[in-house]
């Protein structure tokens, strides 16, 4: 079996298309029907549905594309270990947002794949998406207000991984918004992040000019000030669960929406490394 018509059947499979995994890897697209035919031929089963919009996997297709998710990625090591090809992964996470399994992760990778090595750094999600636009950051995963179109006419694909909203964290049951925003004193991890962009909307919208905003980039000590009643921290709920801090109210709907988005560069081709590392990551950065 050769490697390439491995490459071309799990791009087929994640696609879910022919015509546009074809157009991906630069094939015609009758060359890439045939490549599927001949593979199915080989294995004597059906290892597509096709449907008018596309193909989907059947059973014995979902198990072919996992064998040769493996033998691509040993393929590939294999080759980098012989010509001594070293590949670093440049990774891009919020501030504050360093999920406590990634670390597990990251010793998986290095068993995976020890001759890669991994570098992550940490900012804003404008300063994550100017580094993968310029080539500085190979993937990111960023947080964005749900009204704001950060990612728009910039070079980079976006794949959503969940929602969020920002909450009020601290003692607001009771109190009215207009009175949070102008007598309580208020923080967010930095003014450069979404929280603050957000809140600074809310003001403008209500015509509030006389918050007290501060910044404290330390998750437990913002939650710290939060518990003893020293100001409100305007915060991801996300961030508030994984501390156990559940005295919070939600923003208003508009103000209050995020998403949490996986980023790379257009031009940036995913290598198996990275796609090992995106789908173990995944469900860490979702929460």
């Amino acid at each position: 079996m050769d490697i390439e018509n491995m490459k071309a059947f799990n791009k087929v499979a994640e696609l879910k298309s022919i015509s546009a995994a074809a157009s991906e890897l630069h094939h015609l697209q009758s060359n890439m029907s045939n490549k599927i035919k001949n593979i199915e031929k080989q294995f004597q089963t059906q290892l597509f549905f096709r449907h008018s919009s596309g193909v989907e996997l059947t059973q014995n297709g979902e198990k072919l594309y996992h064998q040769f998710q493996k033998m691509i990625l040993l393929w590939e090591e294999t080759t980098a270990i012989i010509t001594n090809k070293e590949e670093t992964i440049l990774l891009g996470i919020p501030q504050t947002s360093f999920p406590t399994q990634f670390n597990d992760i990251i010793k998986d990778f290095y068993t995976q794949f020890p001759n890669k090595k991994l570098s992550i750094v940490s900012g804003t999600t404008n300063e994550l998406i100017h580094k993968v636009v310029n080539r500085e950051l190979t993937i990111a995963y960023v947080t964005e207000l749900e009204n704001e179109q950060l990612l728009q006419d910039k070079q980079v694909i976006s794949e959503m991984l969940s929602q969020d909203k920002l909450v009020f964290a601290g003692k607001t049951k009771g109190i009215s918004l207009q009175k949070i925003l102008t007598e309580e004193r208020l923080y967010v991890f930095s003014k450069q992040c979404y929280s603050y962009r957000a809140l600074a909307s809310l003001m403008k919208d209500l015509n509030v000019e006389t918050a007290s905003i501060s910044e404290i980039n330390i998750a437990e000590t913002l939650f710290e000030i939060c518990k003893n009643e020293l100001g409100i921290g305007i915060i991801p709920e996300s961030i508030a669960l994984k501390y156990h801090f559940l005295t919070y109210e939600t923003l208003p709907d508009e103000y209050a929406k995020l998403r949490k988005t996986l980023i790379y560069h257009t031009d940036h081709p995913i290598s198996s490394a990275e796609k090992w590392l995106i789908e173990k990551s995944k469900p860490a950065f979702q929460r």
